[in-house]
């Protein structure tokens, strides 16, 4: 293993928007002489046993840390560092913390948005995790618009753009606001088609991008489909901070999670 130091996102200048939900990216995330040996030595989903394909077509390699698992053990050293870089608690407490500064409780809707974010704003490290992928879109592969899981608190997605990627191709991250203004608030991760939404921001496929967002009630993010005439896969590594599932939380959470879907789906039932 390499040591590999990380600098904490949120005290890195990033392009950043709040509405309707926080997003943004940091340009030249790591160190360049780092990132171009990561990007030699990416992990491809499908030369790895651990390979896992969505039915959209995106091909991952899926793992939850700390600890760094052992099905990695066979990587390479610097990224084992880099895994390991994120996988410390200094690293898990500045995401909550800058979690707390992206969704202040007062831009939630009152009642149970509110209580259960105030609740999820007083995790510590020790219960959360990060879900990690390496992954792999190619193919006209895509992934719908939709607001992730409700585990979910702050998502990362570091882009390993080839230096002949082109634009044309596609593969930016595109955030979404539904037609149907009675879908916009979604934090049960109801998915809907691309037709049904409409697109307010984008973030450009780059090399050494971090793109991020927040969680919340409008976070409706996606992949449009690959253009055919792509020549090599989209590339990223994505990190998620998200709620242990073994970790003892207060049993409100799922009281709250519980009364906000059973609301929610009604505006998406077919």
């Amino acid at each position: 293993m390499v040591d590999v130091t990380i600098a904490p996102p949120g005290a890195c200048v990033a392009q950043l928007h709040r509405d309707p939900f926080p997003y943004g990216w940091i340009d030249n995330y790591l160190p360049a002489d780092i990132y171009e040996a990561l990007d030699r030595r990416f992990v491809m989903p499908d030369q790895h046993p651990a390979l896992d394909t969505l039915k959209m077509g995106k091909k991952r390699i899926l793992f939850r840390m700390p600890p760094v698992p052992t099905l990695l053990d066979g990587i390479d050293p610097l990224w084992k560092g880099f895994l390991h870089a994120l996988s410390t608690r200094d690293f898990l407490s500045h995401c909550l913390e800058w979690t707390k500064q992206l969704v202040p409780l007062d831009t939630l809707p009152a009642g149970p948005y509110r209580e259960l974010f105030s609740l999820r704003q007083k995790l510590t490290p020790e219960q959360v995790e990060l879900q990690c992928e390496f992954s792999s879109i190619e193919d006209g592969a895509l992934l719908p618009p939709h607001s992730d899981s409700v585990d979910k608190l702050l998502i990362f997605v570091l882009y390993f753009a080839q230096p002949d990627w082109r634009e044309g191709w596609g593969g930016a991250t595109e955030l979404y606001r539904p037609l149907n203004p009675a879908q916009e608030i979604n934090f049960s991760n109801f998915f809907l088609h691309r037709e049904q939404v409409e697109l307010i921001g984008s973030s450009a496929f780059r090399p050494n991008r971090l793109f991020f967002f927040a969680k919340t009630d409008r976070a409706w993010h996606g992949v449009s489909a690959l253009d055919p005439a792509a020549a090599l896969p989209r590339r990223s590594f994505n990190f998620s901070l998200r709620i242990r599932a073994d970790a003892t939380v207060d049993p409100a959470m799922g009281r709250l999670q519980e009364t906000i879907r059973t609301h929610e789906q009604r505006a998406f039932a077919a």
